[in-house]
């Protein structure tokens, strides 16, 4: 594994480090609220990898890297793959978020 691939697995190592302090926050000023706390991030993270893999699952030809843009057209397809997957992450975020 090269470098860039190794560093392209963490980047949202900067999200990760803000909700680990602010975790550590709430931690320090609310300590009953760590069970709340920890039950909706892991909702939310659920939902967020739900999302991901149905929309990999349905739409595995049209994943938004794969596609390469020669022109207008195809740089319009990468924008609509990248929208669709960013609504069908939302979705299941919501879906999970207010359903319990």
């Amino acid at each position: 594994m090269d470098k860039q691939t190794f560093l392209d697995k963490f980047r949202a190592g900067p999200w990760l480090i803000f909700t680990i302090v602010m975790a550590a926050i709430v931690g320090f000023l609310y300590p009953h609220q760590l069970g709340v706390l920890l039950w909706s991030l892991t909702k939310l993270s659920a939902g967020a990898y739900l999302g991901y893999w149905i929309d990999r699952t349905i739409f595995y030809y049209g994943r938004p890297g794969d596609i390469r843009h020669e022109d207008l057209e195809t740089a319009l397809l990468i924008i609509g793959s990248m929208i669709r997957r960013s609504l069908i992450m939302a979705a299941a975020i919501l879906a999970l978020g207010l359903g319990v």
